[in-house]
Formats: C-alpha cells, sequence, structure tokens
C-alpha cells in the first residue's frame, strides 16, 4: 500500500503542529522554508524533507506550491491556516494533477463560499440563519445610503469580501469617515471588494465560534464552542472554550452551524463564528472559517482530541477511517468537562499600541511555564541535535511567538493556573524584543474577566488599565536591560535603524583591544554595502553579507553617519527628532502603500504653495503595511507640510521612529 506523503504549505508552529500529527500516522513530510536560516526554519526540522523557497511571497504561489508538490511526489497537501487554506484555485489544481493530489480542506466549492462573506450571509439567510443587516457595496456613496436606512444607522462595519485574521475591517461612526475606511479595507482586501453591515459591538456583544466536523457525506457534528471577545482590531488574543454562557444561549449557534454544515455536505473541519449578546441572547451569523484554526487549540483540551489527526484521517487514502462514524464522531458529544484558555504571546510592544518589535531571540533567551495543564505550541525550537542559536523576528511574518494553553477542572482553577503560567515566563534582559505577556497578564486581573463581561471592543476599551495591571502583575519579571550596554560606542539604540539589502552605512571601526589601552589607538573609517540580511538588531548585531572584507580582528564600532542611503538611488532615510514637535514619526516599521496628497504633491513639484500643502488634524499622512494590515500616521493638528522625510514614497520600507515629515503647525492649531 502506498504511503501518504504531505507537503505541508505553511510554516511556524502550525507547521510543526501538522508535521508532528502526520509523522505520528507514518506519513511521510514535506516542509517548506527560505532561504535565510535564522528566520524561517524550526518547522522544517521536523520534516523528513524540506523545499527553499526563494522568496517569502512564494508561501502564498498557489503555482509555486503545486510544482513543489509534484515534484516531491506528495499524495496531500496541508495548508494549515491562513491564505492557502482558503484558496479555492490551490485545491482545483491539486484536483486536477494526474495523479490527484489532496488538498486537506473543504471542497473547492465550499471554498468559493465562505470566501465571500456576502454569499455565506446569503446562505444562511436562506436556512433561516439571523444575520445582521448588510449589503454590498462599490462606492462610499452606497455606504452612506445603507447606513440611513431605518434599521441600521451609525455605527457600521466596513468588510472586505475576502478578508481574515482581522484585515478589512472597519468601524465607521460618522458619514465623514466612510470614505478613508472604505479605501482603508479595499488595501486589505485581494479583490479589492467590500460589503457594509450594521455594527453590533458595545456591551454585551460577544465574539462565539462553533467547532464543526464534516465527512464530505452530509454527516456532521459538533464539537462546542469557544469564546474570541479578548480583541484588539478584530484580531483575537485570548481565547476559551466553552464560553460562559449558557447551554440554552449556545444551543441555537450550534445547530445554526450544523444546518449550514449538512446543506454544504462539509468535508473537514470548520469554524461558524457569531456575534452573541450576553444579556438578550440576540445573536447573528457571521461567517464560515474552512480550515483548522489558531485557537483550535482550546477546542482540543476540552474535548481530548487531536484535530489535526482527525483531519488527516477524514482525508486519508480510501480506508474505513473517512467517516465521522469510523472515528467514533458521529454520536452527540460529551458536555465538556473541563475549561481551557489560549494566550497568543506576540513579539508587540504594548508601550508603543502593540506595534511589532523586529530583533533575534534566543533559545537560552527563554524561559516557558511548565505545569501539568500548561501547553506551549511555539516555533521557537528545533528538533535537532545542534540547533541555532537564534532566531530573527521581521516584518515578512506575523508576530506569533507562541501559544501559551492552560487547561483545568473550571473557570476559575483554569483563570488561576493561567495567572501563574503567565507569571513565570521570563525573556533575558539581554533580548531586546518586547512581549504582549503585560497585555495578558492585565486581562487575568481585570475584574470584568472574572465578572464574565467581557465584549469585542473591551480590550481597546480599557487597555491603559489592563496594562496597569499588568505591570503590576509582572512584578517579578526581570528588569529591562539598560540601553547602551550590549553595544559599545553604539551612539544610537537598537531598532532605530532598518537595514535592508543595498543600505550603505558609515561605520567607525577600531581594534577591540583599544578600549582597555589607555594609549590612543588609529580608527579607520570603512563603507559597509549590505547584500542580504539575516538579523536586524543593529547595533547589537550585524548578521549579513558584505561587499567588502574586513580584517579578522576583533573590532569595536559606533556609527558616525545616522542615515542609509540606498546605493545607486541617492535617496536616504532620517530619523525624526524627539525634541521637535514638528517631526513626525513612523509609530512602526512598515511598507508605505499610501501618502497624503500634499505630500505627493510636494515630492511631485517641490512646490512653495501653502493651500496645497496644507492638512487637517486627523487626516491620514502615511498609511503603512505591516503583516498585511494597514496602519495609518495621523495628522495630530492642522498644519502645512514642510518637507517629506527622506526616501519616503510609496513602496518603500520605512523604519520605527523614521521621519514622514514635518508639519508646521498653522496660526490656529497654536492657539
Amino acid at each position: 500500500m502506498l504511503i501518504p506523503k504531505v507537503l505541508v504549505a505553511n510554516r511556524g508552529e502550525i507547521a510543526i503542529r501538522i508535521l508532528r500529527s502526520a509523522k505520528e500516522l507514518g506519513w511521510g513530510t514535506v516542509a517548506l522554508c527560505t532561504t535565510v536560516p535564522t528566520l524561517d526554519v524550526s518547522h522544517a526540522t521536523y520534516a523528513d524533507e524540506v523545499c527553499e523557497l526563494p522568496d517569502v511571497a512564494l508561501y502564498t504561489n498557489v503555482q509555486a506550491i503545486l510544482e513543489i508538490a509534484v515534484r516531491t511526489h506528495c499524495t496531500h497537501v496541508h495548508p494549515g491556516y491562513g491564505f492557502l487554506s482558503e484558496s479555492p484555485a490551490l485545491a482545483d489544481a491539486l484536483a486536477k494533477c494526474n495523479p490527484p493530489i489532496t488538498f486537506i480542506g473543504p471542497s473547492s466549492d465550499t471554498l468559493r463560499l465562505a470566501g465571500d462573506k456576502m454569499l455565506s450571509r446569503k446562505l444562511a439567510a436562506c436556512l433561516d440563519v439571523q444575520v445582521a443587516p448588510g449589503t454590498s457595496v462599490v462606492s462610499s456613496d452606497e455606504v452612506r445610503t445603507f447606513a440611513a436606512r431605518h434599521d441600521v444607522g451609525y455605527p457600521i462595519m466596513i468588510k472586505a469580501l475576502d478578508g481574515g485574521g482581522g484585515r478589512g475591517i472597519r468601524i465607521v461612526g460618522s458619514a465623514e469617515a466612510v470614505d478613508e475606511a472604505v479605501k482603508r479595507c479595499k488595501g486589505e482586501s485581494l479583490s479589492s471588494q467590500v460589503f457594509a453591515e450594521k455594527a453590533l459591538t458595545g456591551p454585551g456583544w460577544k465574539h462565539i465560534e462553533v467547532q464543526v466536523i464534516g465527512d464530505g457525506s452530509g454527516a456532521v457534528n459538533h464539537m462546542w464552542e469557544r469564546e474570541c471577545s479578548i480583541q484588539r482590531r478584530f484580531q483575537k488574543i485570548i481565547e476559551m472554550a466553552p464560553s460562559r454562557l449558557p447551554r440554552l444561549a449556545v444551543q441555537p449557534l450550534i445547530n445554526a452551524s450544523l444546518k449550514i454544515a449538512a446543506h454544504l455536505k462539509y468535508k473537514g473541519l470548520g469554524t461558524f463564528e457569531y456575534l452573541v449578546n450576553a444579556t438578550t441572547h440576540q445573536w447573528v451569523f457571521l461567517e464560515i472559517n474552512p480550515r483548522i484554526q489558531v485557537e483550535h487549540t482550546v477546542t482540543e483540551e476540552i474535548m481530548d482530541i487531536d484535530l489535526v489527526r482527525a483531519q488527516f484521517l477524514l482525508f486519508a487514502p480510501t480506508s474505513p477511517t473517512n467517516t465521522l462514524s469510523s472515528l467514533s464522531l458521529y454520536a452527540p458529544p460529551h458536555l465538556p468537562t473541563s475549561h481551557a484558555i489560549q494566550f497568543r504571546l506576540t513579539a508587540e510592544n504594548p508601550e508603543n499600541g502593540l506595534s511589532l518589535t523586529p530583533g533575534s531571540i534566543r533559545t537560552s533567551d527563554i524561559q516557558w511555564p511548565a505545569s501539568r495543564g500548561v501547553r506551549i505550541d511555539t516555533w521557537l525550537s528545533y528538533l535537532s541535535s545542534q540547533p541555532l542559536a537564534e532566531w530573527v523576528i521581521g516584518t515578512d511574518f506575523d508576530s506569533l511567538l507562541a501559544k501559551i494553553i492552560v487547561r483545568d477542572q473550571s473557570f476559575e482553577d483554569c483563570t488561576q493556573k493561567a495567572q501563574r503560567a503567565l507569571r513565570e515566563f521570563r525573556l533575558a534582559k539581554e533580548c531586546k524584543i518586547k512581549t504582549n505577556i503585560t497585555v495578558l497578564a492585565g486581562v487575568l486581573e481585570h475584574q470584568d474577566w472574572h465578572a464574565g463581561t467581557i465584549d469585542t471592543l473591551w480590550l481597546e476599551r480599557n487597555l491603559d488599565e489592563i496594562l496597569r495591571l499588568g505591570k503590576a502583575a509582572m512584578a517579578r519579571q526581570r528588569e529591562e536591560s539598560s540601553n547602551g550596554n550590549n553595544a559599545i560606542g553604539s551612539q544610537i539604540s537598537s531598532g532605530t535603524l532598518l537595514l535592508q539589502p543595498g543600505s550603505l552605512f558609515h561605520l567607525a571601526l577600531s581594534p577591540a583591544h583599544s578600549l582597555n589601552s589607555s594609549s590612543p589607538q588609529e580608527t579607520v573609517k570603512h563603507v559597509l554595502t549590505l547584500t542580504s540580511i539575516s538579523n536586524n538588531s543593529f547595533p547589537e548585531k550585524l548578521s549579513g553579507v558584505l561587499q567588502s572584507t574586513l580584517s579578522p580582528s576583533p573590532l569595536a564600532f559606533s556609527l558616525s553617519q545616522a542615515t542609509s542611503a540606498v546605493v545607486g538611488s541617492g535617496e536616504g532615510f532620517e530619523l525624526a527628532n524627539p525634541n521637535d514637535t514638528r517631526h513626525i514619526a513612523s509609530p512602526l516599521s512598515g511598507k508605505i502603500v499610501d501618502i497624503h496628497p500634499a505630500i505627493k504633491f510636494l515630492l511631485a513639484s517641490a512646490t512653495t504653495d501653502e493651500d496645497k500643502r496644507m492638512v487637517k488634524k486627523g487626516e491620514m499622512l502615511a498609511v503603512m503595511s505591516v503583516m498585511k494590515m494597514e496602519n495609518s500616521v495621523i495628522a495630530p493638528y492642522d498644519g502645512v507640510i514642510e518637507r517629506a522625510g527622506k526616501g519616503l514614497k510609496i513602496s518603500s520600507i520605512i523604519g520605527e521612529g523614521m521621519l514622514v515629515c514635518v508639519l508646521n503647525p498653522t496660526r490656529r492649531s497654536r492657539l
């Protein structure tokens, strides 16, 4: 009998999880990784074979995945979660191979329906499943017309038809904010199509999702529900199972999920998402996520099941294991006898709007919590006798470092165990990465968490208080290392320069032994051109390929020029002066995807006409794309653009703290 062989078309912790489950079943495994070892190799150490991708973008390229699957003679492709897991194009392409390659996921027809949120809403409505008022829109005027309906009104939601993971969603509270919201949602949508929906937000509204499994014959079952109300910008941060809603409030959601899944003859794992009012028990259907979820772990914990293994068995070559009955998953599930909570630990700085913190992290930097009922799913590990020393956190992938999952018999016991587990997490003071651990810990300290009065906007409303509580809870954590102790002679702090291939830096280099000598030493100036970057933690570490060769002797360095220039272009980047209130700085690192018309006009014509350089308070000065999410730099006051930051243009990569523009306040702003 042919041994199945699976290409895991993903990376990070979910790839590790899938590879492990496949190996337990005796399947052959193939992993993907990029050519930068410290950035993207940990999951590959768990596979039988590894295929390198010359470009990060190829992770979501259907043709590239197809060619690798065929070349490595794979019988199956498991996409994990993310873009490929919802791609009908990939499912269709694999089915057309000779012999066909099995896509581990629903049919392409189901993927097409789930990927179009208006289509899935229409199906739900046809099956008498409740949905919020909504409509497809093309223009901002259509959005305003929709909001004017008697059964809608502001606030409303603008959503990308094919959004996901928090992308392509904006809450709009007034007609004036519609234009910008529509533009930003289209920018985060692959199809550039959006729809409008009545916003059901505020106290009482919880995000509840039902875990469903089907075998493609119309036989479907559920594994209870999860609550995912702790969110920031519609991205889930903490999830729990089961929810704290009464069973009578949950049962209608389960019934609706099974009705839709049976109609679709759903195959595989799926999540059916809802908004539920905890006070009135009013509820509406949101969408179908036709894949495994980041938060599937809490369902596994309360149901004592390996969901990834169940996926493999459902899609295994023809055998008795292809039905829910043969997997003992057809009978109604037992009531949950325990509670589980998952915490998404991310490389985000709570003191800077939870922005991404690029840098490096080593195995020795981390102390994970460990005890009965505490589980860590992370990509910061190697299945190797000689693991690499460090990993790099960058802008190419999302900021998730690990999932910390805690299980106990009751919600209260689970919370207490989680409080201890989060306090036990440590990062070495030498590590420059910032995490959201204080946010996670602060949530558990808040009275609303214990009272069960959390809603989908609660975290954003209470973030300052949550941070204060989290800092107090983490008081035993090691103090952060003081600036300047690790980089001898460095004149700037870590992260203030964004290194890129082709960048040119002026460094002053001197023999390291001279630091311990009282005699004067000659300082030699060098110009280094980087052609390949593998570590972005300058000035603590400079890892990459240099165009010139230096002496092998140890050298101490200091930066003699605080700008970087792209060779051949004559353009550079500059740091904003924190002491100059006119300097508008980038709050994070990312790719520029849009800039204010006044800045565009200034760059194109160098005009002195103040009227054409005017901006109003609250207007977008620049938009940066970070991990497929768009983040706006907003004008803090009415003013006139004096000049744009050096190197600022569409598609340029800008670092945290770099100058976006110099904005002179108008006389009215000064008053």
